[in-house]
């Protein structure tokens, strides 16, 4: 009889241990944004959104900025509160013109039948960023149903290009937030190096994922393979400031 595969008793992508250790630390530093957008962000992935806003919105008033109130435009557009979520979007926009800012209006728009807006507003994302598949697919939803099908296709067409020209990774975002916040704890330090190696197995192109082993690596004392991790990172990405830091701090 197959032995069972061994279950790991954290939780997935180390989310709610996130979650614990920066709310100790806040508690201890309450004035961090840091550590406190840290939060929003693990709180957003475990679909916390109304904590993750106040948390978004202390941010903004401890350190005001762009980053921050587009954060808080997500998570307001995941908690269905569209009408705020554009008027945070069109704050991040009069100060950065972000294509990313202008996609999550679009959907906030959607969302509430402006159809014409929503499609403005993505085709100034796309003229930002031509590439941007995200938007190339959310205008030719929208194009089909505002009967305009020949834009439509010319879309979707342009998506399936992009789909194979380009390397797609969507589970690549699994560690898309802090997890210094961890390597404190060395029982969490070994889980994290184990869930990135996993991670990294299956995609193999993506920097952070290196770098982030680099630290917990580095953490753990192991620093001849902490280096190895910062310089594939560098590998992929040369301009991974962080990683170049840490690698010629070795």
């Amino acid at each position: 009889m197959p032995s069972e595969v061994q279950r790991s008793y954290y939780s997935d992508g180390l989310l709610e241990e996130v979650v614990q250790e920066n709310r100790k630390k806040l508690e201890l530093d309450p004035e961090n944004h840091m550590l406190r957008c840290s939060l929003a962000n693990s709180l957003v992935r475990l679909g916390l959104f109304d904590e993750a806003i106040t948390h978004y919105q202390h941010c903004i008033k401890i350190a005001p900025s762009s980053e921050y109130q587009n954060n808080l435009g997500k998570a307001l557009l995941n908690a269905g509160r569209y009408h705020e979520a554009i008027d945070i979007f069109a704050l991040v926009i009069e100060a950065q013109h972000w294509p990313d800012a202008f996609f999550h209006q679009a959907l906030a728009y959607r969302s509430i039948g402006m159809l014409e807006k929503a499609c403005e507003q993505l085709s100034a994302a796309l003229q930002i960023n031509p590439k941007y598949r995200e938007a190339l697919n959310e205008r030719a939803h929208i194009l089909e149903s505002l009967d305009r099908k020949d834009e439509a296709l010319t879309d979707y067409k342009k998506v399936i290009a992009l789909f194979f020209g380009e390397y797609q990774a969507h589970e690549a975002e699994d560690y898309n937030y802090e997890t210094a916040v961890l390597l404190d704890n060395q029982d969490l330090v070994e889980e994290l190096i184990r869930q990135l190696r996993k991670h990294i197995q299956k995609f193999p192109g993506y920097a952070d994922g290196y770098y982030k082993l680099g630290q917990a690596l580095d953490a753990k004392g192991l620093k001849n393979e902490a280096m190895l991790a910062f310089r594939k990172a560098l590998e992929i990405n040369p301009s991974y400031e962080i990683a170049r830091k840490c690698f010629w701090k070795r």
